[in-house]
């Protein structure tokens, strides 16, 4: 489907609590997963959408647990949730980087992990 059908099928589907999109174009294996809005903003520019799932933060929070290799938890700290990831650098060393429970922090964690 071209972007403005896919747009048309995703905003009659979204949900309030939806800000994730994970979506894919001819090769199913190539899937993609990006802030709903920031999606929705590219326009034409994401190219033809074959098919998509709308996902919450806590669905995404599940789906990242279940990917990433490295522990991952989530944890409050003072008034807000966190994720607290793990990783060894290219040293041997373990780290740890902190990103908020948000939307936004999500997205960072998995394009750090996914990406970098």
């Amino acid at each position: 489907m071209n972007s403005g059908s896919a747009r048309d099928m995703i905003t009659r589907s979204r949900q309030p609590d939806h800000c994730f999109i994970k979506w894919w174009g001819e090769d199913e294996a190539l899937v993609d997963f990006e802030l709903l809005d920031r999606f929705l903003e590219k326009g034409d520019k994401v190219g033809a959408v074959v098919g998509f799932q709308l996902l919450s933060l806590e669905e995404m929070w599940r789906l990242l647990v279940d990917l990433d290799p490295n522990p991952l938890s989530r944890e409050r700290e003072g008034e807000r949730d966190v994720i607290r990831w793990q990783w060894e650098d290219p040293q041997g060393k373990e780290q740890v980087t902190i990103f908020p429970y948000t939307p936004e922090g999500l997205m960072e964690l998995m394009d750090r992990v996914f990406v970098d």
